[in-house]
Protein backbone atom coordinates (compact mmCIF):
# COMPACT_ATOMS: atom_id res chain seq x y z
CA UNK A 1 0.00 0.00 0.00
CA UNK A 2 2.88 2.60 1.21
CA UNK A 3 4.53 1.61 -2.42
CA UNK A 4 1.09 3.20 -3.92
CA UNK A 5 0.78 5.81 -1.87
CA UNK A 6 1.83 8.42 -4.39
CA UNK A 7 -0.31 7.30 -7.27
CA UNK A 8 -3.34 7.09 -5.07
CA UNK A 9 -2.52 10.33 -3.97
CA UNK A 10 -2.11 11.79 -7.35
CA UNK A 11 -4.92 9.96 -8.84
CA UNK A 12 -7.12 11.49 -6.16
CA UNK A 13 -5.75 15.07 -6.94
CA UNK A 14 -6.55 14.77 -10.40
CA UNK A 15 -10.36 13.86 -9.56
CA UNK A 16 -10.91 16.88 -7.75
CA UNK A 17 -12.77 19.74 -9.36
CA UNK A 18 -9.93 22.25 -7.71
CA UNK A 19 -12.13 24.92 -9.35
CA UNK A 20 -15.15 23.63 -6.78
CA UNK A 21 -12.42 23.93 -4.09
CA UNK A 22 -10.92 27.20 -3.84
CA UNK A 23 -14.36 29.03 -5.01
CA UNK A 24 -15.50 29.77 -1.38
CA UNK A 25 -12.52 32.47 -1.44
CA UNK A 26 -13.12 35.14 -4.26
CA UNK A 27 -9.32 36.01 -3.89
CA UNK A 28 -7.92 32.51 -4.60
CA UNK A 29 -10.76 31.96 -7.38
CA UNK A 30 -9.63 35.00 -8.95
CA UNK A 31 -5.96 33.66 -8.70
CA UNK A 32 -7.23 29.95 -9.81
CA UNK A 33 -9.15 31.97 -13.03
CA UNK A 34 -6.25 34.24 -13.86
CA UNK A 35 -3.36 31.13 -13.64
CA UNK A 36 -5.57 28.91 -15.32
CA UNK A 37 -7.70 30.45 -17.63
CA UNK A 38 -5.76 30.56 -20.73
CA UNK A 39 -5.97 27.41 -23.03
CA UNK A 40 -2.03 26.86 -23.23
CA UNK A 41 -1.98 26.77 -19.64
CA UNK A 42 -5.36 24.33 -19.45
CA UNK A 43 -3.67 22.19 -22.36
CA UNK A 44 -0.07 22.19 -20.65
CA UNK A 45 -1.51 20.89 -16.84
CA UNK A 46 -4.15 18.57 -18.34
CA UNK A 47 -1.56 16.84 -20.26
CA UNK A 48 1.02 17.24 -17.03
CA UNK A 49 -1.31 15.66 -14.79
CA UNK A 50 -2.29 12.82 -17.14
CA UNK A 51 1.63 12.17 -17.95
CA UNK A 52 2.48 11.72 -14.44
CA UNK A 53 -0.22 9.81 -13.78
CA UNK A 54 1.21 7.16 -17.07
CA UNK A 55 4.32 7.25 -15.94
CA UNK A 56 3.31 6.07 -12.47
CA UNK A 57 0.70 3.42 -13.75
CA UNK A 58 3.55 2.19 -16.29
CA UNK A 59 5.92 1.56 -13.12
CA UNK A 60 3.43 0.30 -10.82
CA UNK A 61 0.88 -2.39 -12.75
CA UNK A 62 2.73 -6.17 -13.39
CA UNK A 63 2.76 -8.08 -16.07
CA UNK A 64 4.17 -7.38 -20.12
CA UNK A 65 5.07 -4.33 -21.28
CA UNK A 66 2.20 -4.74 -23.70
CA UNK A 67 0.00 -5.30 -20.71
CA UNK A 68 1.07 -2.84 -19.02
CA UNK A 69 0.66 0.03 -21.91
CA UNK A 70 -2.91 -1.40 -22.67
CA UNK A 71 -3.82 -1.37 -18.85
CA UNK A 72 -2.14 2.59 -18.61
CA UNK A 73 -4.28 3.61 -21.35
CA UNK A 74 -7.32 1.93 -20.64
CA UNK A 75 -6.92 3.73 -16.73
CA UNK A 76 -6.08 6.88 -17.92
CA UNK A 77 -9.17 7.41 -20.28
CA UNK A 78 -11.27 6.49 -16.60
CA UNK A 79 -9.53 8.80 -15.09
CA UNK A 80 -10.23 11.08 -17.97
CA UNK A 81 -13.18 10.34 -17.95
CA UNK A 82 -14.32 10.33 -14.60
CA UNK A 83 -12.32 14.16 -14.08
CA UNK A 84 -14.80 15.08 -16.62
CA UNK A 85 -18.18 14.03 -15.08
CA UNK A 86 -16.61 15.32 -11.84
CA UNK A 87 -16.28 18.80 -12.95
CA UNK A 88 -19.92 18.86 -15.08
CA UNK A 89 -21.33 18.30 -11.70
CA UNK A 90 -19.75 20.92 -9.85
CA UNK A 91 -20.09 22.67 -11.79
CA UNK A 92 -23.80 21.77 -12.85
CA UNK A 93 -23.21 22.08 -16.75
CA UNK A 94 -23.76 19.58 -19.60
CA UNK A 95 -21.37 17.75 -21.55
CA UNK A 96 -19.66 20.49 -23.85
CA UNK A 97 -17.23 19.59 -27.26
CA UNK A 98 -14.38 21.28 -24.47
CA UNK A 99 -14.93 18.56 -22.50
CA UNK A 100 -14.16 15.93 -25.40
CA UNK A 101 -11.39 18.49 -26.19
CA UNK A 102 -10.14 18.20 -22.40
CA UNK A 103 -10.17 13.80 -22.55
CA UNK A 104 -8.34 13.78 -25.95
CA UNK A 105 -5.60 15.67 -24.46
CA UNK A 106 -5.29 14.00 -21.27
CA UNK A 107 -5.09 11.04 -23.37
CA UNK A 108 -1.90 12.59 -25.02
CA UNK A 109 -0.76 13.06 -22.01
CA UNK A 110 -1.08 9.91 -20.35
CA UNK A 111 0.68 8.75 -24.06
CA UNK A 112 3.49 11.08 -23.65
CA UNK A 113 4.03 9.48 -19.63
CA UNK A 114 4.30 5.79 -21.73
CA UNK A 115 6.31 6.89 -24.50
CA UNK A 116 8.80 8.63 -21.65
CA UNK A 117 8.74 5.75 -19.32
CA UNK A 118 9.85 3.28 -22.70
CA UNK A 119 12.36 6.07 -23.60
CA UNK A 120 13.83 5.65 -20.29
CA UNK A 121 14.19 2.57 -20.13
CA UNK A 122 16.13 2.38 -23.26
CA UNK A 123 18.44 4.56 -22.62
CA UNK A 124 18.77 3.23 -19.36
CA UNK A 125 19.08 -0.49 -21.56
CA UNK A 126 21.93 1.52 -23.46
CA UNK A 127 23.77 2.85 -20.24
CA UNK A 128 24.06 -0.56 -19.09
CA UNK A 129 25.45 -2.06 -22.19
CA UNK A 130 28.20 0.89 -22.48
CA UNK A 131 29.39 0.38 -18.49
CA UNK A 132 28.69 -2.79 -17.01
CA UNK A 133 30.88 -2.40 -14.50
CA UNK A 134 28.38 0.09 -12.86
CA UNK A 135 25.35 -1.32 -13.08
CA UNK A 136 26.59 -4.33 -11.07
Amino acid sequence: MKRNLFLILWTLGILTPVAWLVRPSPAVYRLFNTLFSPAWMHIFMHSLLFAVLGVLLMQRLPGTLARRVGLTLALVFCAAILQEGFQLLSRQAVLHPDNLFDIGVDMLGGLLGILAVLASRRLAAKWAGRHPALTQ
